[in-house]
């Protein structure tokens, strides 16, 4: 079959058709970023992610993330496996791999129109990516960790695509695997944004 562009590994068939609810693991990852992005909204182009990573650089994002990784370990909540797989899908954006199959050297930002327009195409990505590769590791959320540590290590701009997506499937695994009722533990509950001015 060939080898895999993403990573050079031998291509594998077929395997995305044996992963269960993975649709709907699509769906709630939507809902998050959909609910997140409106939340955190700060500007027509900007959310609070995008100016957090522009005052902060990637050390902050990656480190929220390695925290949810540690909530998980002690709370095992459903919650903190979609924000997982979700910032592996706003880095995948902020990385520009939806502009450039090789990625993008300028850091883009991620607002709810931007993540719904490309959110099918990061669907279509992960699924090309699952169906030509087994990842087996017998301690996901240590793996998650690790790559995390990878990423922090190297400059934004040289993030690998097969690292986003290697976490993005790790966290959908675990999900798959631990949590028994799945959507009961979404972060995505109705709030209203009050705005008051300050005098």
């Amino acid at each position: 079959m060939g080898k895999c562009e993403h990573c050079g590994q031998e291509l594998k068939k077929n395997i995305i058709k044996g992963l269960k609810n993975l649709e709907i693991f699509y769906k709630l990852i939507k809902n998050q970023f959909v609910y997140g992005g409106t939340k955190y909204a700060q500007t027509e182009t900007k959310e609070a992610t995008d100016v957090l990573f522009d005052d902060f650089g990637k050390g902050w994002l990656l480190g929220t993330i390695a925290k949810y990784i540690k909530r998980y370990s002690n709370l095992a909540r459903e919650r903190d496996l979609l924000k997982i797989a979700t910032y592996m899908f706003i880095l995948w954006l902020k990385r520009g791999f939806h502009v450039k199959k090789k990625g993008s050297y300028d850091v883009i930002n991620t607002t709810v129109k931007a993540k719904t327009e490309y959110f099918p195409v990061f669907v279509d990505t992960i699924n090309e990516y699952l169906n030509n590769h087994i990842i087996i590791t017998e301690k996901p959320l240590d793996r998650i960790y690790e790559l995390l540590r990878e990423c922090n290590a190297t400059i934004f701009t040289l993030t690998k695509e097969e690292k986003l997506l290697e976490i993005f499937y790790l966290a959908y695994y675990i999900w798959n695997k631990e949590i028994k009722e799945k959507g009961k533990d979404e972060d995505v509950f109705n709030e209203t944004k009050l705005k008051e001015k300050v005098k």
